[in-house]
């Protein structure tokens, strides 16, 4: 939860400022703003990292899921394992 404040409030707060001023007012270059959704966007770049390092049945599917991507480093998800059933 406090990642998800960190990356997205810089923008909401930028939103609120700027609908409350006006766009006259409270001009915003649009380097500021792209960075400011890309800070957000990051969000959801952290996601899996997070999840998969909180959470222990996320981290294995995450981690079956990478083996299968990158065949050379494990073996990938064999359908003949029972584990892979469950």
């Amino acid at each position: 939860m406090g990642t998800f404040m960190l990356c997205w409030l810089p923008f909401f707060l930028w939103y609120v400022i700027t609908n409350l001023c006006g766009t006259d007012t409270c001009y915003t270059p649009d380097i500021v703003i792209a960075v400011l959704f890309w800070i957000g966007y990051f969000n959801s770049a952290l996601n899996p990292l997070i999840y998969a390092y909180f959470n222990r049945d996320f981290r294995e599917a995450f981690k079956n899921t990478l083996q299968c991507f990158f065949p050379c480093c494990c073996t990938c998800w064999k359908p003949s394992s029972p584990e892979n059933f469950v």
